[in-house]
Parts: C-alpha cells; sequence; structure tokens
C-alpha cells in the first residue's frame, strides 16, 4: 500500500521533482471554491500556504481538513456571502496573517461544453461574479497581491462571451490588471488531455508595470495512461458497506461494479470511444480530461471495467498520499473537478517569481532615487 502522508499540509514531495520540499516561509494565500485542494496542493508545491480554504461541498472540506492540516476549512456558500464574513474569519486565525494572493475556480459546469443539460438560470453562472465581489472586499482589506482564476474553455464559448467579458470587467473593477491563458495539463506532466482557461490579475496599484507570461510546458513527451497506473492492484467493486479501512492498497481504489456485458464479451477495445458512456483509454496515450458525467467514468484500458477513483486521481496528478473523503459519488465529483496539481505548481511558482522580480526592481528603483 502507498505510504500516506494525508494531513501533512506543506512538506510533500515536489510535484515536479519528487523531492521533499519545506517552502519556508509560506507565503499566505485565501482559496475560495476549494474542492478537493489540487490547486492548493500545486500553491502550496510553489511556496503558498492557504491559510483559509471555503467550499460549499462537505466532501471537499473534509477532503482538504485531511491533507491541509495547516489550513483553516470552512464550509459555507460562497454566492451569497455578507460583507465582512471573509475578513472577519482572516481576523480569527491563531497568529496575524495578511494574505497576499486569492485562488480558486467556481463550478464550472453550467459553461462545459460537454454539459447537455444546461439551464439558463443555472445558479453557478452567477458564482465568477461572487468570486469578484470577495475579491475586491479582500483587496480593500489587505491589498491583494494577486489571484488566480480557473474554468473550463466553454466559458470563452460565443455563448458566453459576453458573460466573460462582465467577469473580466469585475475583475478590474476589483483593483486588478489581468492576464487571460489558455493551459493544457498534459504539457505539464499530468498524463492527461485537459484544457483550462486561467486569468491572472496582479494589483494595478502596487505593480503598475508588471509583466506576466504564463509558464510554458517544456515536456519532451507527454506522460501516459501507462506511466500512471499500469501494474496497480484490482479494485474493489463499490458495495454500500465499504470503508475506507476496508480497501485495500489505497483507500479510494473502487469503482462502480461493471454491470454492462459490454465489460465482460470482447466490445471494448483500447481506444474505443462508443458513446459517451463507453470511452476505453490507450496505455501509451494521456487519458482524455478526467471529468466524468453520471455514470460516464472512462473505462480501463483492458476494457473489463471502467477506472477506480485512485486511478483517476493519479491521471489527474495527485501523488499517491493523497486521499478523497466521501461517497464514492462523492469522490468521482471531486477528482473531476479538481485543478492537476503540476499545473498549480507551474502556475504558483510562475506568479511568485514575477512578484519577486517586481519587488526588486522597485527596490532598486527607490534606491536610486534616494540616491
Amino acid at each position: 500500500m502507498p505510504q500516506t502522508n494525508a494531513g501533512k499540509g506543506r512538506g510533500l514531495r515536489s510535484l515536479a521533482t519528487g523531492e521533499n520540499t519545506r517552502p519556508s516561509p509560506a507565503i499566505p494565500i485565501v482559496s475560495l471554491f476549494s474542492g478537493a485542494g489540487g490547486l492548493d496542493l500545486g500553491f502550496t508545491d510553489a511556496g503558498f500556504e492557504p491559510v483559509l480554504a471555503i467550499d460549499i461541498d462537505p466532501a471537499a472540506c473534509q477532503t482538504f481538513k485531511l491533507n491541509h492540516s495547516t489550513s483553516h476549512v470552512i464550509r459555507y456558500d460562497l454566492s451569497n456571502v455578507p460583507k465582512g464574513y471573509i475578513p472577519a474569519r482572516l481576523s480569527e486565525l491563531p497568529k496575524d496573517v495578511r494574505p497576499i494572493g486569492v485562488i480558486g475556480g467556481p463550478p464550472c459546469q453550467a459553461f462545459s461544453l460537454s454539459n447537455v443539460y444546461k439551464k439558463t438560470d443555472d445558479p453557478r453562472a452567477r458564482l465568477p461574479a461572487s468570486y469578484a465581489r470577495i475579491l475586491a472586499e479582500l483587496n480593500k482589506a489587505f491589498r491583494i497581491d494577486f489571484f488566480v482564476f480557473e474554468n473550463v474553455l466553454g466559458l470563452k464559448h460565443r455563448q458566453h462571451e459576453e458573460l466573460f467579458r462582465y467577469f473580466k470587467r469585475l475583475f478590474r473593477a476589483a483593483g486588478f490588471k489581468i492576464v487571460e491563458g489558455q493551459l493544457d495539463a498534459k504539457d505539464f506532466g499530468v498524463p492527461q488531455e485537459r484544457k483550462r482557461v486561467f486569468i491572472i490579475g496582479f494589483n494595478e496599484d502596487r505593480y503598475p508595470n508588471l509583466k506576466f507570461a504564463f509558464p510554458l510546458g517544456e515536456l519532451k513527451a507527454w506522460r501516459t495512461v501507462r506511466d500512471a497506473i499500469h501494474g496497480l492492484p484490482e479494485p474493489v467493486f463499490f458495495d454500500r458497506s465499504l470503508t475506507p479501512n476496508k480497501i485495500p492498497y489505497h483507500p479510494n481504489h473502487w469503482c462502480m461494479r461493471p454491470r454492462s456485458g459490454k465489460f465482460s464479451n470482447g466490445f471494448l477495445k483500447e481506444g474505443d470511444m462508443k458513446g459517451r458512456p463507453f470511452r476505453v483509454l490507450e496505455w501509451n496515450r494521456p487519458s482524455w480530461t478526467v471529468a466524468y458525467g453520471h455514470r460516464e467514468v472512462h473505462v480501463h484500458p483492458s476494457g473489463r471495467r471502467r477506472l477506480s477513483v485512485y486511478e483517476a486521481m493519479l491521471l489527474q496528478g495527485f501523488p499517491p498520499e493523497y486521499q478523497l473523503v466521501g461517497t464514492l459519488s462523492d469522490q468521482i465529483r471531486l477528482v473531476s473537478d479538481a485543478v492537476p496539481p503540476a499545473l498549480g505548481s507551474a502556475l504558483g511558482k510562475e506568479i511568485r517569481s514575477t512578484l519577486e522580480t517586481s519587488s526588486r526592481q522597485m527596490r532598486k528603483i527607490l534606491r536610486g532615487k534616494r540616491n
């Protein structure tokens, strides 16, 4: 069974090198719509610390607490936060903290191109505006240096383009100069194709001349499904009586029981796409996007069953010691919505380097003026 370090928070292996890292001192940030904590794990690897994490999902909050023990986690609906609520929660922390950044990805199903059951009044479509409103309040209270906003590419689609422009206007009005980019997780060592849009904002008063470039993946070859999950023991099939301690190898190594005859009659071949419910992964390619709807978890390359939650976590790039909490459905939702940690790490390191370079330049200018 893989060694379990859940709850240690900082000090996990470097997502890029596998080496033990303990960034010091850690830079405090606030995490909104935190989910399973993939983006936070990446930023932790880059030397940041989510001192406050907020999500409405109870399974997400329990998962975050388990894996990020130094963070204060609150279950709360961020779509309707009273003024002053989050600054008040920060003031309650054991030590005086001024967060310098905010990171988060509001639930994206309302904008996903794969969501064929969109609702015109889906409340999730308003969550980016809630993010911007919270951002403006935190900037006023703490003079935030930066923020990171993550979402699906569907937000840029023409049916949402006016709404997307509106969100960006709100981010600017909150006091930030913004940069928009698109990244694919497979370019950063994650064994899956996962394209997402990111908006990075820097405080326009503190960094009026700052230049930011999104990180570039420099892999010579993409990591594959084989690299991530080949050689694992067979998972346990779902049973209502199962508890994590009864699941061998890893507490998340379980999956739905294969009931369709397609799993046993040789119908499903490696690389097949038999509609959305039956997409069979290939060993020697990256996975399709880990984003599963109802009974749409990708099929294992063997064609005999669907992926386990743990296998999906490895395809997202979570370290082996990470654990998700909740029912099987909870865990599938959490792993589907997560930001690959390696992608968060690359962004976090680029942001940290950009801020440090800008600060050095500013100090040099000020010394020149004094002389």
